[in-house]
């Protein structure tokens, strides 16, 4: 299969495919060396994934991940089932106008019990609402770059493809 830089998306392969092809794999580099304005050579691909899709590094440094439309809305949906408990803790934060944020409590109380709450979140979630409902509203109100861009929650756009810096 021959890709084209300027295309933008990816095959055809399913969303979070564990299985991207090297070409695909320098293709993101590239376009994530070009976004940074950086070499190619600084620019690796992570052993592990985030919410279905490689992360990649510049210099070891910064981190990002790079996504067509369909994956990064994908990626987003996971993140916030995954991530329940953190917008749980925003939102309270937010509502009350307590200076505090979710990374305090999980310094107080570790990632296990926060692991739990999430999963008794998403369970009353789905037993009310649905999840799907939650991930819908949430992206229809412009909350995917919060989600998924720990660093500046911004998404930018470069070449069809959504970039998000992680750290």
């Amino acid at each position: 299969m021959t890709i084209d830089l300027f295309s933008g998306p990816r095959s055809n392969q399913p969303l979070g495919d564990d299985a991207l092809s090297i070409t695909e794999t320098d293709l993101l580099r590239e376009i994530l060396a070009d976004f940074l304005d950086v070499s190619v050579d600084c620019i690796t691909r992570s052993s592990g994934r985030l919410y279905g899709y490689p992360a990649y590094y510049c210099d070891r440094e910064q981190a990002y991940l790079v996504l067509s439309e369909d994956e990064a809305e994908e990626a987003a949906r996971k993140a916030i089932s995954e991530r329940v408990w953190v917008i749980a803790l925003e939102s309270i934060f937010e509502y009350f106008g307590i200076d505090a944020y979710p990374s305090d409590a999980l310094e107080a109380v570790g990632k296990e019990p926060l692991f739990q709450v999430n999963d008794e979140l998403r369970i009353i979630i789905e037993r009310t609402c649905g999840m799907d409902a939650l991930a819908s509203r949430m992206l229809e109100l412009g909350n995917r770059p919060n989600i998924l861009a720990d660093f500046a929650q911004y998404e930018h756009r470069y070449r069809n493809y959504c970039i998000f810096r992680l750290f």
